[in-house]
């Protein structure tokens, strides 16, 4: 698995917050998801009505890799 955001800020409080990504997230910690899948949309998936299949290839896709957390540059 690739690492939480816990493991890639070094930060053990560190969580996710859909409703402020980008203050709460991006320029706190300088991370970002890279690979989120165009066609789920991205927002707090416990308030979207997406398909199983979808949540589950969003699922495969952390396990692979292909969607996860990356550091950013200031």
């Amino acid at each position: 698995l690739p690492p939480s955001i816990e493991e890639i800020t070094g930060e053990p409080r560190a969580a996710m917050q859909w409703m402020h990504y980008f203050c709460n997230v991006v320029q706190r910690y300088q991370v970002i998801i890279e690979g989120w899948p165009e066609s789920i949309k991205f927002t707090n998936l416990s308030n979207v009505s997406s398909a199983l299949p979808d949540l589950k290839m969003l699922e495969r896709q952390w396990k692979s890799g292909a969607t996860k957390w990356i550091t950013i540059d200031d």
